[in-house]
């Protein structure tokens, strides 16, 4: 008597939902019709309280409704109902099983037992998607944690940080599981009270984090009026304040996408095409995230300014780009 299924099938009930399986020979199987045993191993099942014949299917192409005749007769002669156990069954015949109210059970897979009340499927997790750039959230708390607003190796809540910089439960879950990746941060307690750290700063956190940072800038756009209304100097603009780098040919602003669309609301509004940006009296770089979240009137946070102009091929700009990084207080 082979009991490798029913060792199976007493294991899956077990572990996944603490019922005890106890299964018996079954005579009475002996005399069924020869479509019947060759089609199934059968056994006696007691699972809580109820009684089932456990039918092992070596016959896997049957459809739903000659299951559904098989069970029909071993009810209507023993007054049992049947439990038709697979070793492996694809996601469509699943479906078709359960659409008949056929109980059935996969060990390691799915459990269909009506009579019990239980519909149990297992979930198979994905891997979390391997992060190459880290996310704008997850960009902004790192940049934070660099520029002291958020204290390295000081505990933190996500809802917390949601609360500081606008981002929602869900944005600071996502974030904080990229920073936990390159085991930035540490995360200590359970789901509903844990807390988490930076465990690196300064220099080595932003060595090893750069090549995972992008440009905040998304888009470049060119007008002909100058907005000196506007909070955050960024670009050349920034870098004449930070360095010895000449007076730019136009202001440079880093906004946001939302504040562009309220700039282009006001009357006199003129684009200039890029390939006309040399006459251009004003720049607007739409960033992916808020520049208020890290900078200081009324320029654009340092880092950011430096990931906004990596990848400028002019050499004066890389020297400033070289002296702003010298100067920040790691």
């Amino acid at each position: 008597m082979n009991e490798k299924w029913t060792t199976k099938t007493e294991a899956y009930l077990a572990t996944t939902l603490g019922l005890a399986a106890r299964f018996s020979s079954a005579p009475e199987a002996e005399r069924w019709p020869l479509y019947l045993t060759e089609a199934y191993d059968a056994r006696r099942c007691d699972i809580s309280g109820r009684s089932f014949f456990a039918l092992h299917v070596r016959a896997v192409e049957f459809t739903p409704e000659t299951f559904a005749k098989h069970a029909d007769w071993i009810l209507q002669r023993t007054s049992l109902r049947s439990l038709f156990i697979f070793d492996a069954l694809a996601l469509r015949q699943r479906r078709r099983l359960i659409e008949a109210k056929i109980p059935f059970l996969c060990p390691d897979n799915q459990l269909y037992l009506p009579d019990l009340g239980l519909d149990l499927r297992e979930q198979v997790k994905a891997p979390p998607k391997k992060v190459t750039q880290l996310a704008p959230a997850a960009q902004v708390l790192l940049l934070a944690c660099l520029h002291r607003k958020i204290v390295p190796g000081e505990p933190f809540t996500g809802v917390s940080l949601g609360a500081k910089f606008g981002y929602t439960k869900m944005t600071m879950a996502r974030a904080l599981d990229e920073l936990r990746q390159f085991h930035w941060v540490e995360t200590e307690g359970n789901r509903q009270s844990s807390q988490h750290r930076f465990v690196l700063s300064g220099r080595e956190l932003w060595e090893q984090a750069r090549p995972r940072l992008r440009s905040p800038v998304t888009k470049r756009l060119y007008l002909e009026e100058w907005f000196p209304g506007e909070k955050f100097k960024a670009g050349e603009s920034a870098l004449e304040e930070l360095t010895m780098l000449g007076h730019p040919r136009r202001a440079t602003w880093a906004i946001t996408p939302q504040q562009w669309k309220t700039l282009q609301r006001e009357p006199g509004t003129h684009l200039i095409p890029e390939a006309a940006k040399a006459n251009a009296h004003a720049e607007f770089e739409l960033w992916r995230y808020d520049p208020a979240l890290l900078a200081t009137t009324p320029l654009a946070d340092s880092l950011s300014l430096v990931l906004s102009l990596q990848d400028n091929p002019d050499e004066r700009i890389q020297m400033a780009v070289d002296d702003v990084l010298r100067k920040f207080p790691w």
